[in-house]
Parts: structure tokens; sequence; C-alpha cells
């Protein structure tokens, strides 16, 4: 008989039935979801854990530094620490402890004291040099307190060389740095670590893949940074005594086109970024130091001899339906005194013995019209018409500098070949590499003939009587023979006239292993002419630099120790 309240033997089994059912559905669903994480979805949740405790550290290359011919350091890497506050992890009695660092951090900290918060992890210093941040790291730090060591770039010349090597930052590449960053940046790399539970504990994964960064590639510069300041701060106080708009120069060793030094000032802009680099971009006319073209023409054509003479003596000439002049009167000039004079007349009326295409392809082979190639962004290949474009005045005008546009590269150019018996040599600022094992000397750059020797020859003796007796006496330097032609030239800007002052210096004359170009670009009226102000400048460049180097003044290959001085001036 059953008692009240007592299940029945069928409502017992149903229940029964009831759990068994309900642990066999669980027990199923457990295992589907086993199986799935186990076997059909394991590469999925192998890679959240594996997210979870392994964490990819990115390898930062060294970039590469660049030193000029000597070895001297001119960029190269500083290392800098972060600091960072992660506030969740900070307590309150930490917070006077974060006050004092920021205070010890000084001009580097990004907040004043007292700190405030902004966000939860907030950067409260960077690029701190790590000499001073290391006593600070050996005291210790607060707790939430972070810190990373990373680098900046360096430039221990400052702004000096700035015109040749412009500047890198993360957000910013100018100059040098950004012509040769494919060589320069290195290529990063990566390493796997496995992070624990607790904060700041983590070890290299021993499985994982990893690769190493490679560091960017050393570069040796043909600049000397001796050199470098003297021409910078000659063309600093050129430009701020002449009021002229910008200054630029050029120094080379005319046989192996090597550039020892490249200057322009201003060196930034209004807004902090590179200014021009007037060396290399933009263009101007060349005035008086263009007719060198002339000279080299007439002579290697044979249409002329240095005994010749013209008859300058009504001191102006009419082409076309204009009239050009000279400055003074000059009477019978010979092809000597008619370079050493600048005289307009005379080299008006040497041109007109030569047919366009042959003036035009002087020109071309001594390297105008076209960029040189150097290792800079933003060359500027000048302006050069070809015949077909040209009016009647035309000839007359690029006999004297106008109607063209060059650099004041292209012009050193030029008158390398007049140095160096003829020959165009390219420019060139690097001399070796070095990718981490050994220095690499890179490639001569070929030249190609502009002019016969014998030529060139004689337009050098004739540069050195401008120096000694014509327009480029104040080019002299004492106890050496300097041969050279200075320029004028003047154009219309916003109804004013504007002049450009230029001066192209050999040393020494007899053999010369420098050429100086210096360009100073609308000098007040009294500064207008090359005589005034490059040719100064260029004398005061030339002398600091014998100073420096007085073996220069012995005259290419002709120094009893010039074996001694190749080497000195060679790389490893």
């Amino acid at each position: 008989m059953q008692r009240p309240g007592e299940l029945t033997a069928s409502r017992r089994r149903s229940r029964i039935r009831f759990v068994l059912f309900s642990v066999v559905f669980c027990f199923s669903i457990v295992t589907l979801s086993l199986f799935r994480i186990q076997v059909s979805s394991h590469e999925y949740y192998l890679s959240v854990a594996d997210a979870q405790h392994t964490h990819t550290v990115q390898l930062e290359p060294r970039r590469g530094r660049i030193y000029d011919r000597s070895g001297y350091l001119l960029a190269g890497n500083t290392s800098v620490v972060t600091f960072e506050v992660y506030w969740p992890s900070v307590i309150q009695e930490q917070l006077p402890r974060i006050d004092s660092l920021v205070a010890r951090l000084g001009d580097h900290a990004l907040v004043g004291v007292p700190v405030e918060r902004w966000s939860s992890n907030q950067t409260i210093a960077r690029s701190v040099p790590l000499e001073t941040a290391s006593p600070i790291l050996a005291g210790g730090v607060p707790a939430g307190v972070n810190w990373r060591i990373g680098s900046v770039r360096s430039y221990p010349m400052g702004e000096m060389c700035a015109a040749v090597l412009g500047r890198w930052s993360p957000d910013l590449c100018e100059g040098l740095e950004m012509s040769m960053d494919h060589l320069l940046r290195g290529e990063a790399g990566f390493t796997v670590v496995e992070r624990s539970a607790f904060p700041g504990l983590h070890m290299p994964s021993l499985d994982a893949e990893r690769r190493p960064s490679r560091d960017g590639v050393d570069l040796r510069l043909t600049i000397d940074s001796r050199f470098q300041t003297i021409v910078q701060e000659e063309l600093q106080r050129g430009v701020d005594e002449s009021g002229a708009a910008w200054g630029a120069a050029v120094v080379m060793d005319p046989w192996s086109g090597e550039i020892l030094a490249l200057g322009s000032y201003p060196v930034r802009s209004g807004s902090g970024c590179l200014a021009v680099n007037h060396c290399i971009s933009g263009y101007h006319e060349p005035g008086s130091t263009f007719k060198v073209v002339t000279l080299a023409a007439c002579l290697e054509e044979g249409v002329l001899v240095p005994s010749d003479t013209f008859d300058c003596s009504r001191g102006q000439i009419p082409v076309a339906d204009r009239i050009i002049s000279d400055c003074h009167r000059y009477g019978t000039l010979t092809i000597e005194e008619i370079a050493a004079h600048s005289s307009n007349v005379g080299i008006v009326k040497m041109v007109s013995l030569l047919p366009d295409s042959v003036i035009f392809s002087y020109c071309r082979r001594m390297g105008f019209g076209s960029r040189t190639g150097i290792e800079l962004p933003g060359e500027s290949e000048g302006i050069l018409r070809p015949p077909d474009q040209w009016s009647g005045l035309s000839r007359a005008s690029l006999a004297i500098g106008q109607e063209v546009a060059v650099t004041p590269l292209q012009l050193a150019c030029a008158f390398c070949a007049i140095a160096n018996g003829g020959r165009l040599v390219r420019p060139r600022l690097i001399l070796a590499s070095c990718d981490g094992e050994r220095w690499r000397d890179w490639a001569d750059l070929p030249a190609s003939r502009a002019l016969e020797a014998g030529t060139s020859s004689m337009v050098l003796r004739m540069l050195e009587t401008a120096v000694e007796e014509g327009t480029g006496t104040t080019a002299a330097v004492p106890g050496i023979r300097v041969a050279g032609k200075t320029g004028t030239a003047e154009r219309l800007s916003q109804g004013e006239d504007e002049y450009l002052s230029a001066f192209v210096g050999l040393l020494p004359a007899e053999s010369p292993d420098l050429v100086i170009a210096v360009v100073f670009d609308g000098p007040d009226y009294e500064y207008r002419f090359g005589s005034a102000l490059a040719a100064p400048a260029f004398a005061t460049m030339a002398r600091e630099i014998l100073a420096v180097e007085p073996e220069l003044a012995m005259g290419h290959g002709s120094s009893p120790d010039s074996e001694l001085l190749a080497g000195r001036w060679g790389t490893e």
C-alpha cells in the first residue's frame, strides 16, 4: 500500500531517466566542445593562446653613421631614454616620488610639477640623454613608472654641414640622409618573448622564429669638415654683411671630382626645414664667369690665338636691336686682356667667329644644361636652350653669361676642366662605405674630354692674368698664384635691379689642387660686382683652407710628399 506523498515506481523511473538523459546530454555538449577546441579549431585556439603569453618585439637597426674624409663623425646616433607613467599602477604614496622624478628630469620633462594626469599611460619625458638618465635609473624609479631606451640622430657639427647631410627623424628626411636612406636605414628584425602573469617578467621563446636586425651602412664622405666650417662661416659673414638673399660655395678637387666642401646659407627656412641648397638647386645667370666657355671654344676651334687683338675702343657694340657695353673703354685688347678686363665687347666679337651650333656644343661639353649626378636630392639641370630656339641676340648674350642659367656646382665642374687639362669630372660626395665588416671604396666616376690639354692651359694662364691685373685682383692670396674669373649678373625683380656676385678661382695657378666657386645673390648695390663680394670671400676661404692644409699650395703632383698626400686623402 502506497503511503501519502511517496513517488510511484513509474515516476521514480521517469526521474532517473531524466537525470541520466541530462547527464548524457551535458557530457555530449562538453565532448563536442572539447572536440571543437582540440581538433576542429585547434589551430585557432593555439594562436589565441600564443597571443596571450607571447609577444613579438621589433628589433630596430642602428642607422648608418656618416664620417668626413678623415674619419670625423658628421652624423651618428645618441642613446636616449623615454619615461612613462601607467597611472592605474600608481598608489597615492608614490605621487611625491613621481613629482621628484619630473623635477630631476629638468628641461627634458614634458609635464610640470605637480604632474597633471591626462591619460592612463602618460609620457612624462622624452629624448633624455642616457648619461642624464643613468643616475636616475640606478637609484630606482617609482612603481608605475616605465622607461625604455631608444636613439636619436645627432650631428656633432650642428648646422655647419646641414646643407650636405640634411636631417633625419622618424617624421622627416632631408639631404644626403634622404638620398642615401636605402643604405643608412638598415633592416629591422624581430624576436618572440614569452610573457608571465607577473608584470614585466618575460623571457625569449626558444622555439619561435626570430630574425636579427641588420644595421645600416656607414658612409665616408669626400667632405673635409675643416674646409666645410671655413666655407659656411664665410658665407654667413658675407650674407650678413652685404644683405644678400643667399650665398653658396663649392670647393672641389679638380682631378678626382671630390667635393671637399659644399656650403649654402641660410641653412634653414623660416619653418625650420632645410632651406634650398643653392649649390645644386635653383639656378642663376652666371654673368662673366661664363666667358671661359667662349674663350675655350675659340681657342679649341683654332679661330683665334692668344696674340690676336680686337678693337674695343668704342666701349659698346650693337647686336640685333640691342647695344652691349663695357664698363670702361679699353682700346685695342689682346685675347688675354679681354679675359683679364672681362670686356663684353671683346667677347661678343670673339663669339661672332663661331656658329651657333659650335658654341652650344661647347656649353654642353663643359657640363651646362644637364645635371652633374651628385648624390643629393633636388639637383637642377639649369637652362640652356638649343640653337633653334635662339634669337638674333642669343649667341652674344650667351657669350657673356646671359640667356643661360647654371648652378654653382656646374660652374665649379666647368672650371675643373680648365684646371685639370680639359677633363670634365663628375662631382662625388661619397668615398667609401662599410657594412659592418670592412670599408669598401666606391668606384671613381668616369670623366669626359671637354677640351684639349693645350687649350685648357692657355685659358688657365689668361685667368691668372685676370687675378693679377684685371677684375679679380681682390681674389689674390698672398704667397700663392691664383687664377680665376669674376662674374656680375643683373636682373629685374619687382621693378628694381638686382645683382648676383660670383667668382670662381683655381689655386695654385701653375697646377691647381683646388677649385672654389663662390656666389652671392641679391647683395646691396655697393656689393653687386663679383670683385666686391664674391672674390674677397674666395680669398678668405682660400687663405684659411691653406692655413690648415698648407701642402695644397704646392700644386697637383709637385709635392715631394705627393704619395703621402694621396694616402692621407684616400680611404682605408
